[in-house]
């Protein structure tokens, strides 16, 4: 069980510290072989101001992946999903311009072999959040909508798993627009579907 969380600056710093230092870490170890020592030494912190915030290892993932989805949420709550279906372009650049600015981060996701269980935690969380945005805005839906989105989200998280994998070649806006052009036409196809159970 997480400790309870403080709110003041210093706190947050250290919070902040301790995750970085962990992302670090997990682009060569497991995270069950992270020693709280190793963390506490790149963070430059005491292990009883580690202990403060938290429990273990798993704690501090655990805040990490809360973040990521506060980070979504925060951006999903600025867009309806009509614009969404208009134009995914600029909900998808503010929702991965934090993830790409972080390289620690995105390097643990895209190449961590400890990863896998985090990245689907992603997958799911923006399906669900992105077929709610669509009943929202639809009202209703069929058996087959959840697996669309699930397809469109999962297909475009591996899209930037191959750019990352490629070396980012290609510059990053091109990838969003075709990744926001490719879920454009998945859409027309989902509306297609719905269209012709109806």
């Amino acid at each position: 069980m997480e400790k309870v969380k403080k709110i003041d600056k210093r706190s947050l710093r250290t919070r902040s510290l301790i995750k970085k230092a962990v992302i670090v870490l997990l682009k060569k170890k497991r995270p069950n072989e992270i020693a709280v020592t190793e963390v506490t030494k790149i963070a430059l912190i005491s292990r009883n101001s580690f202990y403060t915030h938290y429990n273990s290892i798993l704690d501090v993932l655990d805040d990490i992946f809360n973040d990521v989805l506060d980070s979504f949420d925060l951006v999903l709550s600025k867009y309806d999903y009509s614009e969404f279906e208009k134009n995914p372009y600029p909900c998808l650049k503010e929702i991965s311009v934090p993830l790409i600015a972080n390289s620690a981060f995105s390097e643990f996701v895209i190449f961590s072999k400890s990863s896998n269980s985090f990245v689907q935690g992603i997958i799911n969380a923006l399906t669900e959040k992105f077929y709610n945005k669509y009943l929202q805005n639809r009202g209703t839906s069929n058996e087959n909508i959840p697996y669309m989105v699930n397809f469109l989200v999962a297909g475009s998280i591996n899209f930037v798993y191959k750019w990352f994998v490629d070396g980012k070649v290609v510059p990053y806006d091109v990838v969003l627009k075709d990744i926001s052009n490719l879920i454009t036409e998945g859409i027309k196809m989902i509306r297609n579907i719905k269209n012709e159970k109806a």
